[in-house]
């Protein structure tokens, strides 16, 4: 388990500041996220911690037992979601929308360290195959989609604050969590290893061995994985959110081995989408 409580207070604060100091024109600057501008995702993410209090601390629901019979249509009807509310908050000033994204990051916050880290959470995290999921693992995942879309906003301003090690290292570590589900359907022999490694003063290395049926994390020292990637820190997060096409990244990441192997590396997707 990792605790990412106190971190996710250090990552609110940052973007306390990062909203009070954006410039009037810095608002409507075109971000990598597909269709939104920064206020966008300002706005996206006031949402998220509204939503998710309403939901988890206040028990309010307006879903109605509503299903999904597949995951594209989940994405489709949070999509529409997000639409609504994003062209509702127009009529809103960003002054109001940074004294309630203050206001509401830090009730999440609060509401997240009465959790149990062990209960079952309400939602499970989709992205990394999973159909449960524990409290510590689901409130990781929320720091993980903070990181990213403020990542989203100060890209789009060229600010480098996320990317220090204390910030960026706990993002990569929940977004690693997805490779053995990336690697899921992909046939290889037992005991064949795939290495990623993360390249910078935030990186890591991760490696998945496959077993009779699955793809695991191990901890063993692979002198000579049969497929090896690595990655240029400043990319990977934009690999991982869709954010950029994998031909025009090239140029930041090396694979060694079995290329068609370690090339599905370069498809795993850490958000709902």
């Amino acid at each position: 388990m990792i605790n990412f409580l106190p971190i996710f207070s250090d990552l609110n604060e940052e973007y306390d500041k990062l909203l009070k100091n954006l410039k009037p024109a810095d608002w409507n600057k075109i971000t990598v996220c597909k269709g939104w501008d920064v206020r966008a995702i300002a706005v996206y993410l006031l949402d998220t911690n509204i939503r998710r209090l309403s939901i988890g601390r206040d028990g309010h629901s307006f879903l109605k037992n509503k299903q999904f019979s597949t995951y594209q249509e989940l994405v489709a009807f949070l999509n529409e979601l997000n639409a609504e509310w994003i062209l509702a908050m127009k009529r809103v000033s960003n002054e109001i929308i940074i004294e309630l994204s203050g206001i509401y990051q830090k009730q999440l916050l609060i509401y997240f360290n009465e959790l149990d880290p062990f209960d079952m959470a309400l939602f499970p995290v989709r992205w990394a195959g999973k159909e449960h999921s524990e409290n510590w693992f689901d409130i990781a995942k929320e720091y993980s989609e903070r990181w990213l879309h403020q990542q989203q906003i100060r890209f789009a301003i060229n600010d480098q604050t996320l990317l220090q090690p204390q910030y960026y290292s706990p993002y990569l570590e929940v977004a690693m969590q997805t490779l053995p589900f990336t690697y899921l359907k992909v046939k290889a022999p037992i005991n064949t290893t795939i290495k990623v490694e993360i390249i910078g003063e935030a990186g890591g290395v991760w490696i998945i061995k496959k077993d009779k049926s699955f793809w695991n994390f191990t901890q063993e020292q692979v002198e000579n994985p049969d497929a090896l990637i690595y990655i240029d820190q400043q990319i990977a997060w934009l690999l991982f959110s869709k954010g950029i096409d994998p031909l025009e990244a090239a140029q930041y990441y090396q694979i060694h081995g079995d290329v068609g192997l370690a090339s599905h590396v370069l498809k795993m997707i850490t958000v709902m989408a």
